[in-house]
Formats: C-alpha cells, sequence, structure tokens
C-alpha cells in the first residue's frame, strides 16, 4: 500500500479502513435508494490504489468491495479531493480509474462481466462544489451526439454543504468529517484551527468523570 504523508489522510483512511466507519458513512450519506440495494455487512476494503503517482498528493483513493442484495459483487471507489481549487476533470479521472479496475478483474479473471462500480468524491475545499457530477458536462456537443457519449455519474460529499450538528455517524467518524470542513485549515502554525480541532476532539472524545466514592 502507498505510503500516506498528509497526516489528514492517515486518519480519515484509517476511520475508513475499519469496516464500521466506511460503513456507517455509506449508510448515512449515500443515497436511501441506493443503500437499500446494498449489502452492507459485505463491505470490505481492498487496499488497493489506481491513481497516477503524481497525483496522490491531491487524490487519495479507497477500494471497497461489497455484494449487492442480489447476490452480485460490486465496488465502492472513493476519491479524496485535497487540492484548494475545484478540479472540474474529477469525472474523468474517476472513469480512467475506474477502467483501472475493471481492468484489473480482468486479468484476476474474477468477473465474467463487469461489476458495477459506485464512484464517490469527498470534497472540503473553501468554496461549494459547482463542477458537473456527469462525464458528459465535460462535452459541448449537440444533443443528438451525446448518445455515443459514454456516461455516468459519481456522488458527492461536499464538506461545504453539512452544518456541525448535520454531521452523522459513530464519534470517530464524525471526527473525521469534521475535520475535513474548510474550519480546519492544514497550517501547523494556526492557532485558531488547533483550538478548533481541540474543541472538535473534546466534543467527542472527552473523558468520562471520574465517579465519586462515598
Amino acid at each position: 500500500m502507498t505510503e500516506i504523508n498528509n497526516p489528514h489522510d492517515k486518519f480519515f483512511k484509517e476511520v475508513f479502513a475499519n469496516r464500521d466507519g466506511a460503513e456507517e458513512f455509506l449508510r448515512y450519506y449515500l443515497p436511501e435508494n441506493v443503500v437499500e440495494l446494498l449489502d452492507l455487512n459485505s463491505l470490505e476494503y481492498t487496499k488497493d490504489t489506481f491513481v497516477d503517482t503524481q497525483l496522490k498528493e491531491y487524490f487519495p483513493d479507497m477500494l471497497f468491495t461489497i455484494q449487492l442484495r442480489d447476490g452480485s459483487p460490486g465496488y465502492v471507489y472513493i476519491l479524496f479531493e485535497h487540492k484548494s481549487y475545484q478540479e472540474p476533470l474529477a469525472a474523468f479521472h474517476l472513469l480512467r480509474y475506474m477502467v483501472k479496475i475493471w481492468e484489473m478483474l480482468l486479468k484476476r479473471r474474477e468477473e465474467s462481466r463487469f461489476p458495477v462500480i459506485i464512484p464517490l468524491v469527498l470534497y472540503h475545499g473553501k468554496k461549494g462544489w459547482k463542477a458537473g457530477s456527469r462525464f458528459r458536462d465535460l462535452f459541448n456537443c449537440p444533443e443528438d451526439i451525446l448518445i455515443y457519449i459514454p456516461d455516468f455519474q459519481y456522488l458527492l460529499w461536499d464538506a461545504t454543504r453539512y452544518k456541525d450538528e448535520e454531521i452523522k455517524g459513530m464519534a470517530i467518524l464524525r471526527v473525521a468529517l469534521l475535520l475535513m470542513k474548510p474550519k480546519f485549515c492544514k497550517r501547523r502554525v494556526c492557532r485558531r484551527c488547533k483550538a478548533a480541532r481541540a474543541q472538535t476532539y473534546y466534543r467527542y472524545f472527552k473523558p468520562l468523570p471520574t465517579p465519586q466514592i462515598r
């Protein structure tokens, strides 16, 4: 597995590598109609990575296997968007990485048909995500030609769209997601951010009061 240099990435990947954390994230933040089609108890982290070496600093990724309720295999592919600005080619990058996953499966001869891959982007820039979430949004062509263009849509978790109290899940997951919010900048010398981090950890991990002995 590729070494993780960014402490935020390392912490977040540790949270998601724990099946409980990843399962709760999918349960709370995927569309309900999609969750109903998935067997979340079958979720497993694969440790495979598909991002190009030069982009790993900006796009850490995680791949999970999952079974659908009908018994067919599937995957959940998560791409973390760590650039200070939005990546307009996110759909293009996702398509490349999903093709790499399918190519890997073809080489292993694990599937006779392509399994579904649910692509998910986690974004925590300062401004709300405005890029289109469909691959076809990258094209400018007449409507009658669009049918000849491959298309898919990725799911988006945008940290700017959630208030602190709207973050759901187990305590460690909420901490990970709260740390992705823009108010937690990456400048180590920022006292305001250090204080905010400390308050967040204290909110979810404050020690239990010591019982009094009578």
